[in-house]
Formats: structure tokens, sequence, C-alpha cells
């Protein structure tokens, strides 16, 4: 009888102690648009939820008449966690009052976008500022006075956070604001002008192409490297940027997801800034100019250009 109680036993822990095989879930996936960035990221998110099944939706930008009634049919339909894709859709979903658990991925600044009342879980589209610092740093170690052209309106925020950010790495922050892209060209001539590196943030008062373009050549006339915050930058003449990988993000979204799933709606709102962020670095131009880039950043570069 003792032994068959051990045996008992014995198979009760076992089974107590084998891994839970997680339960298939619905989600209703809602994107902004079909556009190409957001179906990687979808496609991202799927890979990780392999046993999921999923209903999709699009509200092509719109936030008004067709894209609310999406919305509202969608989840009248049900399932058991939302997806809200890109800003309008966040919009959209962040306001709608149903108890289906919701998570939101590909936003650019989500706390502008979603209030106290209406904010859920996501993962931005915000580039870490700290590890762009932080990469900075390491590549350009002996450039200390890193540039800001931004508008005070958009960004004075931002700048005051990263400000405080560089500090800690014993750099300086040099605030260039303005009101217009007219006020650029003064600014650049100024004999006040000091600076060791150009760091473009998103700030859509400075960020034409033509502006953008302005901005690169002046640098590297005056040999002080630009860093920038997409591929965009390196292609053209920017030493320096950084770019987000739309899959990884899904990924991190599903991370996400999952959580929500087994825990339930999270105590509180956990907005996340994406996890992997590409270095592409332009050692053609570097070369070109002289201008010295630590090896480190180099071997740790995503893509270098030769």
């Amino acid at each position: 009888m003792k032994k068959h109680n051990l045996i008992l036993l014995i198979i009760a822990v076992a089974l107590f102690t084998l891994p839970v095989i997680a339960l298939s879930a619905e989600v209703i996936i809602i994107t902004s648009s079909d556009i190409i960035p957001y179906q990687k990221a979808i496609e991202g998110f799927k890979g990780r939820l392999p046993q999921d099944t999923f209903q999709e939706y699009s509200i092509n930008e719109d936030i008004k008449s067709q894209g609310q009634f999406v919305v509202e049919r969608a989840i009248k339909k049900g399932g058991d966690l939302i997806l809200a894709v890109g800003p309008q859709a966040t919009y959209l979903t962040g306001r709608h009052s149903s108890p289906i658990p919701k998570v939101f991925t590909m936003v650019l600044n989500p706390e502008k976008l979603l209030n106290k009342n209406n904010t859920f879980p996501g993962v931005s589209l915000n580039l870490p500022i700290a590890l762009q610092l932080e990469m900075i740093k390491s590549g350009f170690p002996k450039r200390k006075r890193i540039g800001v052209f931004y508008n005070q309106k958009l960004n004075q925020k931002t700048i005051d956070y990263t400000s405080g950010k560089a500090l800690n790495l014993d750099l300086l922050i040099v605030g260039l604001p303005i009101a217009s892209q007219k006020d650029i060209p003064e600014i650049l001539n100024s004999p006040q002008f000091n600076i060791d590196i150009l760091w473009v943030i998103p700030d859509r008062t400075v960020g034409s192409e033509k502006i953008l373009k302005y901005l690169i050549k002046n640098m590297l006339l005056k040999n002080i490297p630009v860093v920038g915050f997409n591929e965009w930058f390196t292609e053209h003449g920017a030493i320096l940027s950084f770019s987000l990988g739309y899959q990884a993000i899904g990924r991190q979204t599903a991370e996400l997801a999952q959580k929500i799933l087994r825990e339930g709606n999270l105590s509180e709102p956990l907005i996340q800034e994406p996890s992997t962020v590409k270095t592409i670095v332009n050692l053609k131009i570097a070369k070109k100019l002289s201008i010295f880039i630590s090896s480190d950043l180099i071997k740790n570069a995503s893509e270098v250009i030769k």
C-alpha cells in the first residue's frame, strides 16, 4: 500500500510540474492601413503566437465614420485580445470601452495620442534615447556637444529628458530651438554655433527632405558628423543612423500580449520602447572627412557602408 501511494505521489508531482500548454486565443487585429511596416509588425506578432487565430480589419486611416464603424464591428464580433496597429487604430481602440484586453504597436509618441482615461499597454515606435546616446558616446568619444534642432512646442519635453540622460554620460545637449525652417540658416551661420555632432530627432518643423539634405551638406562642410533616426540619413551623408526592425517590434508586442492574456489587464498601463535597435555606420563618409569613429561602433554596427 505504501509503495502504491508513493507511485501515485510521484505521478502527481510529475503532472504538476509539466509545462502548461498555452491555450489558443482569438486576436482581433485592427490596422490603421495596409502599409508594409504595419504588415511586417503583424507578421512578427503572429510568428510569436502560432497557436492563436486572428480576425483582421483595416480602417484605412479613417478615424471618423468608417473607421469608427470598423472598430465597433470588430469588437462586437468578439475575441480574447485586441491588437491595434498604427496611430489611427490605436486612437479609436483606446476610445472604445470594450472589456476585451487591448495592446497597441507601431505608434510614435503614444502618450500624445492616448490620455490617462484611454491609455493601454503597447510598444511604441520611439527609439530609446538612452541607447542612442550611449552609441553616440561610444562612436565619437572625443565629441561632447550634441546639437539638436527642434520646435519647442512639439519637443521641449523630449529635449529636457534627453539633456538629463546626456549629463549622466558626460555629454551636453545643445538645444537649437526653431519656430520654422527659415530659422535654421541663421543659426548655422551664427558665431555662437558651436557643436561637435548634429543629432536629428523626429520633429515635423525640421523634417522635410529638402531641409534635411541642406543640414547634412552644411555639416559635412564643417566636418561635423550627423546622426539620424532612420536609414535615409546614412544613405544621404550622415555618419550614424538608428533604425527599428518592424518584425522585431511585432514580436515584442506579442510577448506583451501573452503577458496580458495570462494575467488579464495589467494593473498599470505599460508602454514599452523597442528593445531592438539597428545601427548603420557610413564609414565611407567618415573616412572621406577624416572623422574618427571608434572600432567598437564599427564592430557592433548592424550595417557598415564602405
